[in-house]
């Protein structure tokens, strides 16, 4: 009977799992919102969990693989996911493990060389997504007009909207008639979703060619990219950085006709340089891929979102002032900004 673990509080059920997931080449990969696992005569022989909507850590001991217990376990991790309101669940897997998934409703969206697939089941899903960005696509062209030529894109958090995202936008719009601007969706950022999409709109309502979208799930997120918030170990950066790329590369690119990418220089952030590396290597023959170096105020300070959020932090405005657009420094020098700046000090 599936029945949930506490392995924060229990230190013997916490062991036992270790050792099963070790067990079966695995090893612990948290934030969890949930662990469950089936026990067989007193002993753990199936595990799994599920961060939100991303199924993780599934186990099943090798003496009990050929029998039911993995259906029973999936079938246990999905109906309780369904109980929660999550109707969408990703995953990740080995080859020998693409047909058992399956199986049970999952659908490869992307694997990488070596074989490590990104699977997901349910809806809205990906090609609902695609579905959502063509519509995006037509109703600008309706009103502003098809453009040929070279298709840009970016992909921004924009955690706050900063001079040098305005720079990289401009720099993609110097060889582009058309620019796909990607706003990472999750509120996994100091600044909300909602707020990060305002201020990006604003400053970049001057500009003409943009269509703005949301990433959802697709795009460097926690389900397609967890290692992007998690600072995993260089390895699993380069895997999950790698699966984000083939998917923008054979789905996302395509149905927007996107010939071009482009990305900011980081050559302080060993996460961001395998990404952008990971998009060198699968872009090859199909994306142009263009690298922007850092982007400095006449006084030769390099502006990136981490330096701006420090002097929010810090309470240095005039400093804040050099590195963003007019309209990122009015929210956050009005009640709304100044409650946020409040609340990460809190």
């Amino acid at each position: 009977m599936l029945e949930r673990l506490n392995i924060g509080d229990n230190p013997k059920i916490r062991q036992e799992w270790v050792e099963l997931l070790l067990l079966t080449g695995l090893t612990t990969d948290p934030p969890y919102t949930s662990v469950f696992g089936i026990y067989e005569n007193e002993v753990l022989v199936a595990t799994g969990a599920r961060d939100d909507n991303r199924l993780k850590c599934v186990a099943i001991h090798p003496e009990y693989q050929k029998g039911t217990l993995f259906n029973e376990l999936l079938s246990g991790l999905i109906t309780e996911a369904h109980e929660q309101g999550i109707e969408r669940l990703f995953l990740y897997t080995k080859p020998g493990s693409v047909e058992a998934f399956s199986h049970l409703g999952f659908r490869v969206l992307a694997t990488t060389p070596d074989g490590v697939a990104f699977m997901e089941r349910g809806t809205p899903n990906l090609f609902d997504y695609l579905d959502q960005l063509q519509e995006s696509n037509r109703a600008y062209e309706a009103q502003h007009g098809k453009v040929g030529g070279p298709v840009e894109s970016i992909v921004m958090n924009a955690n706050p909207f900063t001079l040098g995202h305005r720079a990289l936008i401009e720099n993609a719009l110097s060889r582009a008639k058309r620019l796909h601007l990607f706003i990472l969706t999750e509120d996994a950022s100091l600044i909300p979703t909602e707020v990060r999409e305002r201020l990006v709109r604003e400053g970049t309502a001057d500009l003409s060619g943009i269509i703005y979208h949301r990433t959802d799930s697709y795009i460097i997120s926690r389900a397609s990219f967890p290692s992007y918030f998690l600072k995993k170990e260089k390895e699993g950066t380069k895997t999950q950085a790698t699966l984000d790329a083939i998917l923008y590369r054979d789905a996302i690119a395509p149905a927007l006709g996107i010939t071009n990418r482009t990305v900011g220089d980081e050559p302080f952030d060993l996460v961001t340089s395998i990404y952008n590396e990971s998009l060198k290597d699968q872009f090859s023959g199909s994306i142009t891929l263009n690298l922007m170096p850092r982007v400095s105020t006449p006084e030769g300070t390099v502006i990136s979102a981490s330096r701006v959020r420090a002097a929010l932090m810090d309470g240095d405005m005039k400093t804040f002032r050099l590195l963003v657009p007019d309209s990122t420094y009015r929210f956050f020098s009005s009640s709304e900004g100044k409650k946020l700046i409040r609340s990460w000090r809190a």
